[in-house]
């Protein structure tokens, strides 16, 4: 056996990047795939818009809180006007406001709206609001306190079906129910069913579905689905907003919401000016019976006296006295108010509403009217938390505490202000003394007329002023508006916020194209077989020397005489190759193996072999698989073989030899029979003596040796080849077994190999590199199958 061979220099190990342009074209490749998956997911995403979800609509509305006290250009009567109706709370204060529960319970009791209609479709149910029928519920609609979910079918006009379930889950039916008539659902109450006038009645047999909420739900439900939003801090402009399913019912909802805070505002400041009229009533009455008694003493005096007029010391000692009588008039009447104040917050339990400024005849007292604005403040919220809550509840204790704190404040002001009062009162009677000095001088029956004189115009004055604020008040409660302008009526938005059909679309658009893309990157993740001459050449050193189609033909044998078919081809590039490797003198022997059976090993020496003969080599086909024949089935050799002659060394290599193809080129060696050592029969001397024979007879030599994975007769044999080729198939041959053939080099076991990779589909990852030029012009290679169009 010669021992000149031409040496395969391995390549180093490559480490390729991802390569984007070959998932690229991997992708294009699936475009049928991606364009069904479009269209599958574009009508899912019409059915989900249009028969799956419900459209949610935002309705908006802006309101102004007037807060005249803020204005600069008023006068005082309208400041002291404002102060008598009530505290104008701050714009944070009304945004809260306006989410008090009290609001949309009045909303719900009024309007029914925790009984909802709906008209089922395939997919979903829509809600009808001002539907052809109005459900009434006979009881208090605050003691419903179970959902019930009613199916209506109209039977006529003047009769319908009922269909509900009860607390025990039974289904209950209710027949030939006329409307406008009371009936009875047993555990729930009365009912009455009425059409409305302005509605079409719909057909006989139309179904329905009626959800009703108990009260306290309904309330909840409608309220989580309000805001409020103060988008600029320095204005007193609220944005008031609401999401429904249904713009009419949103715009509703939402303008009877603002009626409803509107009416509950100017229901506030009419209470307030009710109670100062009243505290005024009472002080008009004590202080008219106070002046008639004074007017009285006067009459008496003057009767008993016989006077019918004043003098003219009289005339002057008035004059003199005239403005410390002033002075002491103002003391007086402040004291007068802090008495009546005290005297309103002393009753026990009282918490009424009263104007700071009402009783202090014009007089500015900041601080007093601060805090009695506080109190009424307090006393508002208080009454308005008892509406959603208990006297014992934590929240309305609080504001009670923040009450008795601000009286105590007030109380302590009073004291205060009493004593300053008292020490002013003081000095000026101190002053006044010097000129009562003066009048006692005067007879004794005009200094008594001027002290009565002094009383009676204390208390006129005091009562004139009385009169003037409660005109004052009883006109502000008449012409009482609340405060509040709307900017812009609810008005729902023209395109729903949810769901978006933008992102719905293109997340659609998205499904649809990850769908081929997951395709690729799962075959990719989860495989661990070779594709192709790629796989190869990042997992070996070795050189690929070809890369051989799929055999669409189901022969083992193909037709290379006239052929042009792309396996053809590629089998005659092969041949190219391997004479490459054999380019050396007498170098001519060729051992194909493989990793593991099934790689098509036999199918590849069998054509290798005829491809040969066709360029007018004479070729020795030598069958050494000793354990799993398959050439012989090929060729129906039924004479001795290899085994026979390692043997019998009687036997020449003539004799287990036979030329098997039509050019009288290729010889076949069998194997023979099947021994029971193979590896050991492989050991012989007579086996290099057949190699020797055969390098002598034979310009090309090909040995069909078992899986060199499996058994070590391909690393026996080896040491008569020349050239080692393992044969690796594509989607079959594990990434693993890639390393067998260079443990072997590595080991020294084998001399020089290269890979051949069988069974490539032209299309997929890997592509041959003869695929698309043999392809234009192949003739005998059948179509594929439409459905091995989706495989790579």
């Amino acid at each position: 056996m010669s021992t000149n061979y031409t040496e395969v220099t391995p390549q180093p190990k490559r480490k390729t990047a991802f390569s984007y342009h070959d998932y690229f074209l991997r992708l294009i490749r699936l475009w049928p795939l991606f364009l069904f998956s479009l269209i599958v997911c574009f009508i899912a995403a019409y059915i989900y818009l249009h028969y799956y979800t419900i459209p949610a609509y935002h309705v908006g509305a802006k309101i102004l809180i007037e807060n005249d006290q803020q204005s600069g250009s008023q006068s005082s009567a309208q400041l002291n006007l404002d102060n008598l109706l009530g505290t104008t709370s701050g714009v944070d204060n009304q945004s809260e406001v306006l989410k008090i529960r009290s609001l949309m319970e009045a909303l719900v009791r009024d309007f029914k709206l925790n009984i909802m209609w709906y008209k089922e479709e395939p997919l979903r149910e829509i809600e009808i609001f001002n539907g052809p029928f109005t459900l009434t519920f006979n009881g208090t609609t605050d003691t419903l306190n179970r959902s019930l979910i009613l199916s209506m079918t109209t039977l006529d006009s003047t009769k319908f079906n009922l269909v509900y379930t009860n607390g025990s889950q039974e289904e209950i039916a209710l027949q030939n129910i006329p409307f406008n008539s009371p009936f009875e659902l047993p555990g729930y109450g009365a009912f009455t069913m009425s059409s409305n006038p302005q509605k079409k009645l719909p057909a006989a047999g139309e179904e329905f579905k009626i959800k009703i909420l108990p009260f306290d739900d309904a309330v909840s439900s409608l309220r989580s689905t309000i805001t409020t939003n103060i988008i600029n801090k320095l204005t007193t402009i609220i944005d008031i907003q609401m999401d429904c399913a249904l713009k009419s019912k949103g715009e509703f909802i939402l303008t009877r919401y603002i009626d409803q805070y509107i009416k509950q505002n100017i229901q506030n400041k009419s209470r307030v000016a009710d109670s100062t009229i009243a505290f005024i009533d009472q002080r008009i009455v004590l202080v008219n019976a106070e002046l008639n008694g004074i007017e009285q003493k006067i009459q008496q005096f003057m009767q008993g006296k016989g006077l019918t007029n004043i003098s003219a010391q009289s005339q002057i000692m008035l004059q003199r006295d005239n403005e410390y009588l002033k002075q002491l008039e103002d003391v007086e009447i402040r004291m007068e108010v802090m008495k009546a104040v005290d005297s309103l917050l002393n009753v026990p339990g009282g918490k009424s509403l009263i104007s700071g400024t009402v009783l202090n005849n014009g007089l500015s007292d900041q601080a007093f009217n601060a805090m009695i604005s506080n109190y009424n403040g307090l006393v508002l919220e208080r009454e308005r938390l008892l509406m959603g809550y208990r006297v014992n509840n934590p929240v309305v204790k609080n504001v009670d505490q923040r009450i008795v704190s601000v009286k105590d404040n007030i109380f302590e002001y009073i004291r205060n202000s009493r004593k300053t009062l008292e020490v002013n009162k003081q000095e000026i009677e101190r002053s006044a003394t010097f000129v009562k000095g003066d009048i006692r001088e005067v007879p004794e029956q005009e200094r008594a007329f001027l002290d009565l004189s002094r009383q009676q115009q204390l208390k006129q004055e005091l009562y004139l002023f009385l009169l003037q604020k409660r005109e004052e008040t009883a006109l502000a409660n008449t012409s009482s508006i609340a405060g509040i302008t709307i900017l812009d009526r609810p008005k729902a938005d023209k395109s729903p916020f949810s769901p978006k059909s933008s992102f719905i679309w293109i997340g659609s658009f998205i499904v649809a194209f990850l769908i081929p893309t997951g395709k690729v990157f799962l075959s990719d993740s989860l495989n661990t077989k070779i594709q192709g001459r790629k796989d190869v050449e990042d997992r070996s050193t070795a050189p690929v020397i070809a890369e051989l189609g799929h055999n669409y033909t189901g022969k083992e044998l193909l037709e290379f005489e006239s052929s042009r078919s792309v396996l053809a081809e590629q089998f005659r590039g092969l041949r190219t190759n391997v004479q490459f490797l054999l380019a050396e003198e007498g170098n001519k022997v060729v051992l194909l193996s493989s990793g593991m059976p099934g790689e098509g090993k036999s199918f590849t020496a069998l054509n290798l072999a005829n491809v040969f003969a066709h360029s007018d080599k004479k070729v020795l086909l030598m069958e050494f698989d000793l354990r799993k024949p398959k050439l012989s089935k090929t060729y129906q050799s039924g004479q001795k073989g290899i085994s026979n002659f390692i043997i019998d060394k009687s036997l020449s290599l003539d004799d287990i030899i036979t030329a098997v193809d039509n050019t009288g080129n290729v010889y076949f060696a069998a194997c023979g029979s099947i021994p029971p050592n193979p590896s050991e029969l492989i050991l012989k001397a007579r086996t290099k003596e057949m190699f020797t024979m055969a390098r002598e007879q034979f310009d090309i030599v090909i040995i069909d040796a078992p899986p060199v994975g499996a058994v070590t007769d391909a690393q026996l044999l080896s040491n008569y080849a020349d050239l080692f080729l393992f044969v690796a198939r594509a989607n079959y041959t594990p990434y693993n077994m890639l390393g067998l053939p260079e443990d072997l080099k590595r080991e020294r076991k084998i001399k020089s190999y290269a890979i051949v990779i069988n069974d490539v589909k032209m299309k997929g990852k890997g592509m041959s590199y003869y695929g698309y030029a043999y392809g234009h012009y192949a003739q005998d290679e059948e179509n594929k199958p439409l459905w091995k169009f989706w495989k790579k």
